[in-house]
């Protein structure tokens, strides 16, 4: 009489399988959720240097005078422009104004991306 060969899998083998693919799968899953919060990040900040950026083009189209403080909001971000004297004041013949604009999402206070720039009215450099 032939012995017939045992067929499937033992009980032991099956949760063996379990146990390595369960191990295997919780650093995936971290992986991937990573992946997935980091993408989202990156559109936030290309957003916000892409606002920035478009302020900034109003800023240079401004006239000197006319440029000062101003906030506003688009889609979710928070545009905020602070401008300061960084020579001189609104009376000197010559000034330098620095024109800072922060972006933010609506409702944090953290900064997503920033601009710097300085615009001067009448000043000479050199001899």
């Amino acid at each position: 009489m032939k012995s017939c060969p045992r067929e499937g899998f033992t009980l032991i083998e099956l949760v063996m399988t379990i146990v390595v693919v369960g191990i295997v799968s919780i650093p995936l899953s971290l992986l991937v959720g990573r992946h997935l919060q980091s993408t989202f990040e990156s559109g936030d900040y290309t957003t916000a240097m892409n606002l920035a950026r478009f302020e900034m083009e109003k800023v240079n189209n401004m006239d000197y005078a006319n440029i000062g403080n101003n906030s506003s909001s688009d889609d979710g971000y928070d545009i905020i422009r602070t401008v300061t004297y960084a020579q001189g004041d609104a009376f000197s013949l010559e000034s330098v104004k620095q024109v800072r604009v922060d972006v933010t999402k609506t409702g944090s206070p953290a900064v997503l991306f920033n601009l710097v720039t300085y615009l001067a009215k009448n000043v000479n450099y050199g001899i």
